[in-house]
């Protein structure tokens, strides 16, 4: 093999390498399919709301320790500048907050994703 087909094959081998890390780099970053309830004490629940926020209507309570919940997008309010400085400390508080749409026994809302975790079983 002259010195050109070295450096094909060292190009080759290392075009493999990258594309097998951007696979699992892509992987780590993908969202789970289903979540885990997490968090919440056994005497309470897990609120399912219909907009994400903290005092918007509740469509049903989800146990703790509840599993297979379908992950339908997560997303954190990002309010601009001018919002902002007219909010309450309150509102300030719950615009931090990263909420998820989820699917519950075929009913659909959202929930807070600080009680959520990947659920690699699903349902």
């Amino acid at each position: 093999m002259g010195i050109s087909g070295i450096g094909r094959a060292v190009g080759l081998v290392i075009a493999v390498s990258l594309s097998h890390a951007a696979a699992a780099i892509a992987a780590d970053d993908d969202p789970p399919r289903f979540f885990a309830v997490t968090g919440v004490p056994v005497d309470d629940v897990l609120n399912l709301r219909d907009v994400p926020h903290g005092d918007s209507k509740k469509l049903g309570a989800i146990p703790p320790n509840e599993r297979g919940l379908r992950n339908l997008g997560c997303l954190k309010p990002e309010p601009s500048f001018d919002r902002w400085m007219t909010m309450t400390e309150d509102e300030k508080k719950n615009a931090k907050l990263e909420w998820c749409r989820v699917e519950y026994h075929g009913k659909q809302g959202w929930v807070a994703a600080r009680f959520l975790k990947p659920d690699g079983a699903g349902h």
